[in-house]
């Protein structure tokens, strides 16, 4: 907008709105302030139906599974079980031969090494015919002896009355086993076994009339040792009939050896015999180990 002044003056630079100026302001005025919410309109009209879903299957998964490791662990208490009875029933058996080993009856079946450890295990036992197993084996070998438990628990084999030479066997005259007989000497401290001599103008032992023992009878041990009475000091005469040289009568020899190896004896030599009138004859006894 321009002002029109004088004609002669110059004209003066027109006057220019101010670009900072809003142009609605000059239309409409200044914003004013933001007003209330207003009131919720009226529903809109239902939407079409929707797709049905299934539901899904119940999962039975899970519960298979833990059937299945109930399974498994009722199996495996199961094989625990069984286990733990297979391991009681051998201990069980483990006790009952340590049982048998410590107080074996004599039996076949349960032989005892010795039939001083038959009395140790029952002192109440009788004297009498018993089983023993000395290197402790198969029970197959064992045999049956004589205990003589009146004597502190000897055991005892007997010669063989049906053989030429000395020999010996058990009560069931079976021959023993070499390797038993050499446990059965093992577990022995002392042997003992009788000899008796039936004479007829013989001497056995001692010689009254000489006054000697130059006639003694000689032994052969079963280690082939020669015992007699100038070199073996644990053969004594317990009873000596012999020693008149007249007539009948008999003398009983012992041997009572430490030397286990001595017994039994396996011959003899006789040292008074061979005039006319003379007679002998001889009983061998058993040979009974004490250990």
């Amino acid at each position: 907008m321009y002002v029109s002044s004088s004609p002669n003056r110059a004209s003066p630079e027109p006057q220019v709105l101010s670009v900072h100026q809003d142009p609605l302001a000059c239309l409409y005025g200044p914003v004013g302030q933001k007003g209330d919410t207003g009131m919720i309109g009226p529903p809109g009209p239902p939407g079409p139906p929707g797709d049905i879903v299934q539901p899904l299957p119940i999962q039975s998964r899970g519960k298979t599974r833990r059937s299945s490791d109930d399974a498994q662990a009722d199996e495996a208490t199961a094989d625990y079980s069984e286990g733990m009875e297979d391991i009681f029933g051998s201990l069980n058996n483990l006790k009952q031969d340590i049982e048998r080993m410590k107080f074996p009856m004599g039996t076949r079946d349960n032989p005892a090494r010795t039939c001083k450890d038959l009395q140790l295990g029952h002192p109440e036992f009788p004297d009498g015919e018993y089983w023993i197993d000395p290197n402790q084996g198969c029970t197959g070998d064992s045999f049956k002896v004589y205990c003589n438990f009146t004597s502190g628990g000897e055991t005892c084999i007997y010669p063989d009355k049906k053989s030429t030479g000395l020999s010996y066997v058990d009560m069931e005259e079976n021959t023993i086993n070499m390797v038993q007989m050499t446990f059965l000497k093992l577990l022995s401290a002392s042997a003992r076994q009788n000899f008796t001599y039936i004479c007829h103008n013989s001497v056995a032992w001692h010689d009254l009339k000489a006054d000697n023992y130059d006639r003694a009878l000689r032994f052969l041990g079963s280690n082939d040792e020669e015992m007699s009475y100038d070199n073996n000091p644990y053969i004594n005469a317990l009873f000596d009939g012999c020693a008149s040289r007249q007539g009948f009568g008999k003398t009983v020899m012992e041997i009572d050896t430490p030397k286990i190896d001595q017994v039994p004896i396996v011959d003899i030599m006789l040292n008074d015999f061979g005039d006319p009138n003379q007679r002998f004859g001889f009983e061998v006894g058993p040979v009974c180990f004490l250990g």
